[in-house]
């Protein structure tokens, strides 16, 4: 059994959500934060449904920066804005870094946001509303990134909303040490999937997965249009607030725990045989941000 200890200081976070996301607005109206657009050349294509970004909150951009460098490879431009970062892999674009002074100031930790595709932004931002969610930033826009808003689901999850200026990241195979998926963990798994099926239009599939927190549960994979989008489950910790968490593709995140430590980032969960046959990991930065590593094939 894993301890409720352990993810209780692992998401504790979540539980501030509201202090950093009110820095994040601060930041996002900022005169001198400039945000590139999502995808390195126009798509003009649209994936209703599709996770399509990530933006990274955090105190310390350079620890972050040397953290995610040396661990995954990833290269760093702020040429646009000295608050803002852009994340590449292999020169694509694939995140942004955020600089936020308050969140040391008030000794916050560090924090990823997900990026949900969808076709109208007002609309979705009024079903959130009439489900019983809140808006608690937009609809507004952003010159290069588009029309977006910040909303927390009716079980407390919070995520944005975009429609993007240049349309979004084409669909492929990810690589190693790129974004794999985003998975809901939440308190209601009918009410959330219900949701996000009436939001995008998602159809969903329930598999069942292995054992987490030793106990078999059911997983709903949300789909549109055939494809497999994120995952929405049970939090399997008593007093984890609902939350979606980016999983990032890696070869065998057993390989990483040590220069995760190293690098000055902690291990919330290493790989092991009873939480999906050692396949994940779970760690954070040296600044508080979580994220989940996973080993995947197709097959």
């Amino acid at each position: 059994m894993i301890s409720y200890q352990k993810y209780r200081i692992l998401f504790i976070s979540l539980v501030l959500i509201g202090v950093w996301l009110l820095l994040f607005m601060q930041s996002c109206t900022s005169a001198k934060l400039v945000v590139p657009p999502i995808t390195k050349e126009p798509s003009r294509v649209f994936l209703d449904g599709k996770f399509v970004w990530h933006d990274l909150l955090t105190y310390d951009v350079e620890a972050v920066k040397k953290f995610y460098g040396e661990l995954f490879g990833w290269t760093f431009d702020n040429s646009e804005s000295p608050d803002y970062t852009v994340i590449l892999r292999e020169g694509v674009p694939i995140g942004g870094i955020v600089y936020v002074k308050e969140l040391e100031k008030k000794h916050f930790p560090a924090q990823w946001m997900s990026y949900l595709s969808v076709p109208n932004v007002d609309k979705a931002v009024e079903m959130v509303k009439a489900r019983g969610g809140a808006v608690l930033r937009g609809p507004w826009d952003i010159k290069k990134r588009g029309r977006m808003a910040i909303v927390r689901d009716p079980q407390g999850a919070l995520l944005a909303l975009l429609h993007s200026a240049t349309g979004d990241p084409l669909d492929r195979e990810p690589g190693n040490f790129e974004w794999l998926w985003n998975e809901n963990l939440t308190t209601n798994v009918e009410a959330a999937v219900s949701f996000y099926k009436e939001l995008v239009g998602y159809e969903s599939e329930v598999v069942t997965d292995p054992k987490i927190s030793g106990v078999k549960v059911d997983y709903f994979v949300l789909k549109k249009e055939g494809k497999a989008r994120a995952g929405i489950t049970r939090v399997p910790w008593e007093g984890v607030r609902p939350n979606w968490l980016p999983y990032i593709k890696v070869e065998d995140p057993k390989l990483l725990m040590t220069a995760v430590k190293s690098l000055g980032g902690k291990i919330y969960l290493a790989p092991t045989e009873e939480v999906r046959g050692g396949s994940v990991a779970l760690i954070a930065d040296p600044t508080g941000a979580v994220v989940a590593l996973q080993k995947w094939s197709r097959d």
